[in-house]
């Protein structure tokens, strides 16, 4: 067990820091090197040709024919911004926006740290940290909109925090004016107007008037309306606003459909289902804890046994991670933040505890998978405050009282330490292993990952044998039929092919497949009426969301039902557009068809 306190930068102790003789700084600058190498390292593997896929193509195209990605823009700032890294490095491909996920992610890391740090242990922030940029199985995709959330949401309550603490009318301003940018990095995000709950809450906790906080409010929404408004201004001006509404119209739209994943019952739904999970394992996580405190209390001075229910600790601990996954941290995030809000004795912890805990709970809201895909961005501050606060605690008791039987336990210290530590312990353990197991959508060991596709956008990313053979021999042969800045309709999961092509979505979206059905007939419809030439046309015959699958005989049948990854009405508009233009399949292999119109346009 001593072994395990005494690694610092997984139990964080004070005095593992003075052992080395470290400086605070020093301690800082070294994590900031480490978490940068191992994602560095980590880039370097995996290709997925979903979510990667359409990203990429939005930022390839959001300059050249931002009409043809129309969809992207639904998540324009961060389209934009790729837009312009991938203008400053045209040639960087898939690797250099890993690079800049890495910035991205760093800068998050760095400032939640110097929110973080006044308020508990820097060890312990940098531990907590840590846990949040690792807390993904695949490791990391390329730059897209939710790391970018997770930046401007903690600026943003970096501003709020100091500007209530302050009285800063100035800083209260520009945290309104982040949260107004901030819709348009992805739109759910006008969820993170709710913070400007802090600040009658802070007015409440100095036991001031409440309306003491309607000038500050005031300024912090004003913030809110100039910041949509600059962006909608800039949108104009780039000629791009039409597009963005378009864009706006197909998104509701989908909203509209039972089982798009966006409409308002699919998203209650997710809403009740995260939380259920989430009730789930923070039992889980309460009972765990009790079980082990008291064992661990009995037996604290019995040495040899220790050291065995250290292991088995250690074990139900990397089994709770392994199946709970962002729930299970959850799940401690909401335990930790509950009692720091009851029990803090600063008024400004108790206050980036609120701001955090609204984070973690508004920010998943309108999002399709709600806290599974998306609760990883929202808990940058609420898992190291969490941390920090049960590395806190010099006792807990726990106390039962029954008829005639009460029992009661007060908790040392140091055994809360070693059960937190090897709690601790065993979640990088876990990520650890997942990361090396998988990368986003490309499964497989990282040992197996030492293959290249052949293309100028793919250079020193490396896959599976198997994924560069299919995505190689498709390239070679698309090569005779498509030139950059030619339409092209890939259907109906892969979007990367749009990249590495370097040509336009034919139905503005490089990924069909997240239209409805509704929504993919319009869109067809509409690109056939307005496009003057009709495109090549890519047809997949296996699964690709996820993993690759073998060749799937009847993928492309209309007549299949409708399933997860597969829509009948899709399919069977599909196949209307192939045979009323005439199109002819000129190459095919058991993974894929290339096809061709037969004749012009008419």
């Amino acid at each position: 067990m001593c072994v395990i306190i005494n690694i610092p930068f997984f139990c964080g102790t004070a005095k593992s820091i003075r052992k080395l003789k470290l400086s605070e700084s020093k301690v800082f600058s070294i994590t900031i090197i480490v978490i940068v190498l191992v994602q560095l390292l980590l880039a370097f593997q995996g290709l997925d040709v979903c979510d990667d896929g359409f990203v990429l193509s939005g930022y390839q195209q959001i300059f050249n024919a931002p009409e043809s990605v129309e969809y992207n823009f639904v998540y324009w700032l961060s389209t934009i911004l790729g837009g312009f890294w991938y203008l400053l490095f045209p040639n960087g491909g898939v690797l250099w926006f890993k690079i800049l996920a890495i910035i991205v992610n760093t800068g998050t890391f760095v400032l939640a740290y110097k929110l973080l740090k006044d308020y508990m242990k820097p060890q312990h922030a940098l531990i907590g940290l840590a846990m949040v940029l690792f807390v993904n199985d695949y490791g990391f995709l390329v730059f897209y909109h939710n790391q970018l959330t997770a930046f401007f949401s903690v600026w943003i309550a970096f501003l709020l925090h100091r500007g209530i603490l302050r009285q800063n009318l100035t800083l209260l301003f520009l945290s309104g004016l982040l949260v107004g940018v901030n819709v348009f990095t992805r739109l759910p995000n006008l969820s993170l107007s709710v913070l400007i709950l802090a600040i009658p809450l802070m007015v409440f906790l100095k036991k001031e008037r409440l309306v003491e906080a309607f000038k500050p409010s005031l300024f912090f929404v004003l913030g809110i309306v100039i910041g949509i408004g600059v962006i909608l201004l800039i949108m104009i001006l780039l000629g791009q606003f039409e597009i963005f509404s378009d864009a706006i119209n197909t998104l509701f739209n989908l909203g509209k459909t039972r089982g798009s994943g966006h409409s308002i019952i699919d998203l209650v739904y997710v809403f009740i289902y995260n939380y259920k999970k989430v009730l789930l394992f923070s039992s889980a996580f309460l009972l765990m804890s009790i079980i082990f405190l008291l064992i661990s209390e009995y037996l604290k001075n019995r040495r040899k046994i220790i050291y065995v229910l250290a292991i088995v600790i250690f074990a139900v601990f990397f089994l709770f991670f392994r199946s709970g996954g962002i729930y299970a941290v959850y799940a401690i995030s909401f335990f930790g933040l509950i009692l720091l809000q009851f029990n803090a004795v600063k008024k400004e912890a108790k206050l980036l505890a609120f701001i955090a805990f609204l984070v973690m709970v508004c920010l998943p809201l309108g999002s399709g998978g709600g806290i599974h895909s998306s609760g990883y961005m929202c808990i940058w501050l609420a898992v190291p405050l969490a941390i920090g606060y049960l590395f806190k605690l010099k006792t807990i008791g726990l106390s039962f009282g029954f008829e005639n039987f009460d029992i009661s336990k007060q908790f040392s210290k140091e055994t809360l330490h070693k059960v937190i530590s090897v709690m601790i312990l065993a979640f990088f353990c876990v990520k650890a292993y997942h990361v090396s197991k998988e990368a986003y959508f490309d499964p497989g060991s990282r040992l197996e990952k030492t293959y290249l596709v052949n293309n100028n956008y793919t250079k020193l990313v490396y896959t599976t044998k198997e994924r560069a053979d299919i995505i190689n021999e498709l390239l070679i042969n698309l090569d005779d039929y498509v030139m950059p800045n030619d339409y092209l309709l890939t259907f109906d999961n892969i979007p990367l092919v749009h990249f590495l092509t370097n040509t336009k979505p034919y139905m503005y979206n490089p990924w069909v497949m997240v239209y409805d059905e509704n929504s993919f007939v319009e869109k067809l419809t509409k690109a056939e009426a307005q496009r003057e030439q009709l495109p090549i046309v890519v047809q997949q015959k296996f699964n690709t969301v996820a993993s690759f699958s073998d060749p799937i005989p009847n993928y492309l049948n209309s007549e299949e039902p409708t399933g997860r990854h597969y829509n009948k009405v899709r399919s069977k508009a599909m196949m209307d557009f192939l045979e009323r233009n005439d199109y002819e399949i000129v190459w095919s292999n058991p993974y894929f068809n290339i096809l061709k119109a037969s004749k012009p346009k008419p």
